[in-house]
């Protein structure tokens, strides 16, 4: 009787309490809703320290907490960030035989001060048998003029030689350097822990052999031979009212320590081919960095855009101590600092009210919320545990004709494709990868797949990028081209219907990352389509941690689903050089061609734009016709607000302020999130000029 009873009145009672009470939380919820911004991110960060991450998650996150000295400008322009300006110039050395002959040389260069100004050319000294040459601009045209008007005979032959050893290559250095005659090594730079590079007469080769057999042992390589050094320099002037969020103040000795870290082995920083050709990095006072090359380096304003690090905190650290003490609670300058990270759930930053940018920000801190797909993503922006979502593609239309919602909608900097491992017999032949090509139904992908937002790629470079090539069409869809290729490549139809040549069967495992739809269906929609030419595809799908470590870090894939998301430089040596193919590195397919290995370096050293163009251009066209990727599609990118979640009160350049939605700009729609607000939170803002 009594449980009858409490199924009769106990029962309802108690629903009625409890949906009281969850109608008065949620009440007390929204009343109480924190000036903060919730961001969902797929996956979760695997480090904080900005030198070493490689994942979007950490870079999302780092974002918030660390500055560079550059950075863009809503128009993708370089401005300052901890360097509140810069000045770029270069020094050439010109080598000659002899004191005599580099005198004269003097005074033939002295004899054309009216080509000075079209050479950029504003001073010249002696030294010896060397002239020192300044330009105020940098780069080799106006150096390779004035050589060729010299006497051949008169300069020095001198090249670059790699020598590799088994013991620290620092201090071999520092014990050949002083085993050889003064001055006969020009020019000296430590590669890693185990080679260093000096330029030298090539003739030095013997006797460097000789006492590497008689120290140690190792081996010496002559590279390219050279005509001068061309060695631009870079002078940050930097912020003085910086601290890093433990009070401590910002100085050149942080930039010159990061440099340092970067190019440390043991750090392992897929930044370091950035950095690679630096020379030397120099701090005259506390607000100065000065940065030299070896050679010209047109990238190198973009390479200062990475996060610094404070060298109170880790110089003198062994990587275990960074990794216990730091990367997961990092030490920056950003317009916030890192507050808690618990594992599998979020990661929250607060309001650093010490920025430099300041009154900046305005938000009490941002929480960045770990999602394992797309689908959790977007379950938690409708109902409002996060603010912005990435939209998927088949989702757009509903968003855009939604009044809840702000939908924001460019092209982007990314590409997705398929990455044939070019270390596996199966892809070497270029033939077969072009039938690969032709074999993939792409366009169907951008129809079925984006909805149409999007278009097939032609190569590394998008079409918003300035030095994109329009002229390279796309591959056709073309089964029967595909056959012919195939045919003429040896593949021919087995007893089981899957094609075969000397014995092998043509027969690969396609991996991809698990919780991305959108990976998952261009790898079924790929071994559907090979199928129909008779190649056997094998589709597997890991968790990210594993499919990124085990997998793609090692080189251990037959052919992968991936997407580059690129910043808006020319400079992708990291990815498509031949010398970045090892574990860890960015040329994960092993792709190698001595023409793209000239293009990358060459356009690295040139400074004109139209030059620029012309060698980006032919790159692009090198590498699409190579396939070592086969390149899909470049999506557009749509993030969705909640309408009117967040307005912009940002400076204006003139003492007052602009109030504006937030809105879109080339560097995207979240450029401004510094000075995001909450409308609920207005109050708080400043009416007032800026003080």
């Amino acid at each position: 009787m009594r449980v009858a009873r409490w199924f009769i009145y106990g029962f309802p009672v108690f629903l009625f309490l409890l949906i009281a009470v969850s109608f008065w939380n949620s009440a007390s919820l929204t009343s109480d809703k924190k000036n903060e911004m919730s961001l969902g991110v797929l996956g979760e960060p695997s480090t904080l320290n900005p030198i070493q991450q490689a994942d979007n998650a950490a870079s999302q996150v780092a974002g918030s907490l660390f500055n560079g000295l550059l950075k863009y400008s809503p128009d993708l322009e370089i401005i300052g960030d901890l360097a509140e300006s810069w000045s770029l110039d270069q020094t050439t050395t010109l080598v000659f035989r002899n004191e005599e002959s580099a005198s004269a040389a003097k005074n033939q260069i002295e004899s054309l001060r009216a080509e000075w100004s079209a050479w950029t050319l504003d001073a010249i000294k002696q030294s010896g048998r060397e002239l020192l040459l300044h330009f105020t601009e940098p780069g080799l045209e106006s150096s390779k003029k004035i050589v060729s008007l010299l006497p051949a005979d008169s300069l020095a032959p001198l090249a670059t030689l790699r020598v590799e050893v088994k013991e620290n290559a620092s201090e071999t250095l520092q014990r050949l350097s002083k085993a050889l005659p003064d001055g006969s090594l020009l020019r000296v730079w430590v590669e890693s822990g185990a080679a260093f590079e000096i330029s030298a007469d090539p003739a030095l080769k013997t006797d460097i052999e000789k006492w590497l057999t008689a120290n140690g042992g190792g081996t010496v390589h002559i590279g390219q031979t050279l005509s001068f050094f061309a060695e631009p320099q870079v002078v940050f002037h930097l912020q003085k009212n910086v601290r890093w969020h433990d009070g401590a103040p910002f100085t050149a000795r942080d930039a010159a320590f990061t440099y340092r870290a970067i190019m440390d082995d043991a750090t392992a920083s897929p930044r370091k081919p950035d950095f690679d050709l630096i020379l030397k990095a120099e701090t005259p006072d506390e607000h100065t960095f000065r940065v030299t090359y070896r050679k010209p380096y047109s990238p190198a304003l973009e390479s200062w855009m990475i996060s610094l690090l404070p060298s109170h905190l880790l110089e003198g650290k062994p990587q275990s101590w960074w990794t216990q003490n730091f990367n997961r609670t990092p030490v920056g300058t950003g317009a916030f600092r890192f507050a808690e990270w618990k594992t599998n759930e979020f990661i929250r930053v607060e309001r650093n009210p010490d920025y430099f940018d300041a009154p900046g920000p305005w938000m009490d801190g941002i929480v960045y919320r770990f999602m394992p797909d797309q689908l959790t993503l977007r379950l938690a922006f409708e109902t409002r545990q996060v603010d912005f979502w990435g939209a998927e593609p088949w989702t757009v239309n509903a968003f855009v004709n939604d009044t809840r919602f702000n939908v924001f909608t460019s092209p982007t900097s990314s590409y997705t494709y398929i990455g044939w491992n070019l270390k596996r017999p199966l892809f070497q032949d270029s033939l077969v990868r072009r039938a690969l090509a032709h074999a993939v139904d792409v366009p169907s992908m951008v129809r079925f797949i984006l909805y149409g937002h999007g278009l097939q790629s032609t190569g590394l470079f998008t079409p918003q990028m300035w030095f994109f090539n329009p002229d390279i069409k796309p591959f056709a869809y073309d089964p029967e081209q595909a056959r012919a290729l195939l045919s003429e490549a040896g593949w021919k139809p087995g007893p089981d219907g899957i094609l075969q040549k000397n014995g092998q069967r043509f027969s690969f495992t396609l991996i991809t990352n698990n919780g991305n739809e959108v990976r998952r269906d261009i790898a079924t929609l790929t071994q559907d389509g090979l199928k129909q030419l008779g190649i056997e595809v094998k589709v597997e799908l890991y968790e990210w941690a594993v499919f990124l470590k085990n997998h793609i870090n090692k080189g251990d894939f037959d052919a992968m689903v991936l997407g580059w998301s690129l910043g808006n430089g020319y400079d992708q040596f990291q990815i498509w050089h031949s010398s970045q193919t090892n574990p860890e590195q960015l040329n994960v397919v092993g792709y190698k061609s001595d023409k793209a290995d000239r293009l990358l370096d060459d356009i690295r050293q040139e400074y004109n734009r139209e030059k620029i163009i012309n060698m980006a251009g032919d790159l692009q066209r090198t590498i699409y016709e190579d396939q070592p990727y086969l390149f899909l599609y470049v999506p557009e990118d749509t993030s969705v607000m909640w309408k009117d979640a967040y307005r912009i009160r940002r400076p204006d350049g003139n003492g007052g302020w602009i109030d504006s939605p937030v809105e879109m700009t080339k560097a995207g729609w979240a450029y401004w999130s510094d000075w995001f607000y909450r409308p609920e939170f207005a109050e708080r803002l400043p009416s007032n000029p800026r003080p």
